[in-house]
């Protein structure tokens, strides 16, 4: 989300920030996605595929996610200890993707999967705008885990099909909930966008806070898009935390989960879920999301008629590449000033004189539906 946007109502109005928050804030640099795995790109970095993300049941999602950060992080050395920051502060499922964080975590319902694009604004008062998106995306993976394992356990017991689908908006809810209470992190803003997938039913429900989203693509055709919340042009929806002792409480804009637009929708065999920041958004419309999806992708599913008939590596190696070109996509007409962007043309629309894409991060998780039967 860009710099320019401002968590509060009237731009300006910046509390003053406790030497506590600036030391919280300083340590939360989020990092590679394994200990051994370190960031190879700061243009593009490497998409992730997760095989444990399959299943044998009803559905098989294939996964894989690129970011792009706007900026990329200091190599700042701790003179303390002599370990760079990426030493000090790794830890797994972590990457520089800006102020943007994501997951996707196996659960015994299926599979759940989130971004979460952290408000630029605070950083003009010293807040690491990662650090709350991460915490958002951290405990609405853990609580993804254990809402799964208690619907499972519901669902052997049930006669009703659809039971086994863990609620996106309650785990957004829940995320939020324990995030507030733990402290860890004292403040900040982030939009949000929480897909769950059961293996079973291959039913999708998702929560979509502010303006992260998702399209729906099926059979080559833009099947559904989740809409963007907003309370004012370039100031989406967001869930906030606001420290007590600062003052002008009432100028943060604090949305709650309830908030959440909330979809649910039947897979098939071949869907593409295209999940993303708005990084992604404001510079690639969805039906040129769509022809990249198409192009990627169409030769090897129309031609066997489905997933089915091609092998799990294949698709791997497609999707991996899709999520790729759509980050890269998306990052060099964010650089192009004379294009006229989905973020210009809605500033147009509401009467500003704008060309240009907007540079920002930029996540992207693509998932392929396979039906295994």
């Amino acid at each position: 989300m860009s710099s320019s946007i401002s968590p509060f109502y009237r731009p300006g109005a910046f509390p003053v920030l406790s030497s506590r928050v600036l030391a919280s804030a300083s340590q939360s640099l989020r990092l590679a996605i394994q200990s051994q795995h370190l960031i190879r790109s700061f243009y593009s970095s490497p998409p992730l595929i997760t095989p444990a993300l399959t299943t044998t049941k009803g559905f098989t999602y294939l996964i894989g996610a690129a970011w792009s950060p706007k900026r990329k992080r200091q190599n700042v050395i701790n003179h303390v200890t002599g370990n760079p920051w990426w030493r000090e502060q790794m830890r797994t499922g972590k990457v520089d993707a800006g102020e943007d964080a994501f997951f996707y975590v196996l659960t015994n319902c299926g599979v759940a999967l989130g971004v979460a694009d952290g408000v630029g604004g605070w950083s003009q008062m010293g807040v690491d705008s990662a650090a709350f998106s991460w915490d958002l995306m951290d405990n609405a993976a853990n609580v993804a885990k254990e809402l799964g394992t208690a619907e499972r356990n519901r669902y052997k017991s049930s006669v009703r099909r659809y039971d086994d689908i863990v609620d996106a908006k309650r785990i957004l809810s829940r995320a939020f909930e324990n995030m507030t209470k733990s402290g860890k992190v004292e403040a900040g803003s982030s939009t949000a966008c929480i897909l769950s997938l059961s293996n079973d039913s291959g039913i999708l429900n998702a929560a979509t806070l502010g303006d992260s989203a998702f399209l729906l693509i099926r059979s080559g055709r833009l099947l559904y898009e989740s809409p963007s919340q907003q309370h004012f042009f370039n100031c989406p929806y967001q869930l906030t935390l606001v420290p007590e002792h600062y003052p002008n409480q009432k100028l943060y804009i604090r949305d709650k989960p309830s908030d959440a637009d909330q979809s649910t929708h039947q897979l098939q065999d071949g869907d593409v879920i295209l999940l993303a920041t708005d990084g992604f958004y404001d510079n690639v419309f969805p039906e040129e999301a769509v022809s990249i999806v198409n192009e990627e992708l169409d030769k090897v599913l129309s031609g066997n008629k489905g997933t089915r008939n091609v092998s799990v590596e294949e698709l791997t190696k497609r999707v991996r590449g899709l999520s790729r070109r759509l980050t890269d996509t998306a990052r060099k007409y964010s650089e192009d000033r004379k294009r006229i962007s989905p973020f210009s043309k809605n500033a147009m629309n509401m009467g500003e004189s704008r060309l240009g894409g907007k540079i920002d991060d930029i996540t992207v998780l693509i998932t392929l539906v396979r039906a295994n039967s």
